[in-house]
């Protein structure tokens, strides 16, 4: 089992690039638009496995095998043989087409933020193609 122990404390796209990619000008939605960029690069995270902000993740093996660390670049920080392992990801610069899959699903959000919104957030074809290259197969 996976368990965020402290989260990112920075984003792979600022709210400034996020809003010149909304054509966003008011200030209203900073709040809301910074949520969204969190979210977007969640869904980034767990579609790809690729850490794409720092963050700190405790992992209780399940079974008797042998396995790599569940999110990738990361460094274990526990001593070896306890249980549940703790390591901090801690990636490099972000791939371009894995900062524009963020961007494209803020356009989703962004069209999907009213209220009154009847159609479900659906998988985007682009999102998808341009993260493809950077899923990982775990064994």
């Amino acid at each position: 089992m996976l368990r965020l122990v402290a989260a990112a404390s920075s984003e792979p796209v600022t709210l400034v690039q996020a809003k010149q990619h909304l054509r966003e000008i008011s200030t209203a939605r900073d709040e809301l638009i910074a949520l969204w960029i969190t979210a977007a690069r969640e869904e980034v995270e767990l579609q790809t496995g690729y850490a794409l902000a720092d963050a700190t993740w405790e992992w209780t093996p399940v079974g008797e095998r042998t396995a790599p660390l569940p999110v990738w670049p990361g460094t274990v920080t526990s001593a070896a043989g306890t249980v549940p392992i703790v390591f901090q990801a801690t990636p490099g610069p972000v791939p371009a087409a894995l900062r524009a899959a963020i961007l494209l699903r803020l356009d989703d959000l962004s069209a999907h933020s009213s209220a009154g919104s009847t159609e479900p957030l659906s998988e985007n074809p682009a999102m998808q193609s341009l993260m493809w290259p950077f899923r990982r197969v775990l064994p």
